[in-house]
């Protein structure tokens, strides 16, 4: 058993979350995760260990909410990469970037992923979620994350962004 921090990065849609985290997984080699950042247009996930990028969106209907359709094979294989992180010896601190409607009111994409997270107590790594604003309290709601702590973007980055180490 571990006591695990859960810290929840939580602000407004489109405001620069996942950049300021881009900026804090190069001053910081422990990261592990994911980021979703947009290239060309395209929302992609960015396995921060490999810096590989895997494709989001799909045109299939496979897995839909409102006008966006993602493909739920890379959130398979995106899940796989980061339960794996969980275990290895320098992994101080897992990213999920983001959580949202998809997960909590369809108990889609990285719904179980959270459930694992939140209810395993057998790793040594503190957590980092992303969740949007108007998700928040819905997010607490349904996952009830204990020993957690909520940041707006302005307090991730003068807490991160001007150290190189995560304490």
């Amino acid at each position: 058993m571990c006591n695990l921090k859960i810290y929840i990065l939580s602000d407004k849609k489109g405001i620069g979350k996942t950049t300021s985290l881009q900026k804090w997984v190069k001053i910081n080699p422990q990261l592990k995760g994911f980021l979703t950042p947009l290239v060309n247009g395209k929302r992609m996930f960015q396995i921060i260990e490999t810096n590989d990028f895997i494709p989001m969106e799909t045109k299939n209907k496979n897995l839909k909410i409102g006008r966006y359709i993602f493909d739920k094979n890379s959130f398979d294989k995106v899940e796989k990469i980061i339960l794996k992180s969980l275990f290895e010896e320098n992994s101080k601190t897992i990213i999920v970037d983001e959580i949202g409607p998809l997960e909590i009111n369809k108990n889609k994409g990285f719904h179980d992923l959270v459930l694992k997270l939140i209810n395993g107590r057998n790793f040594n790594s503190d957590l980092f979620f992303v969740v949007r604003e108007s998700c928040l309290k819905n997010f607490i709601v349904k996952y009830k994350p204990t020993h957690f702590e909520i940041l707006n973007l302005k307090e991730f980055n003068n807490r991160y962004l001007n150290k190189s180490q995560f304490t």
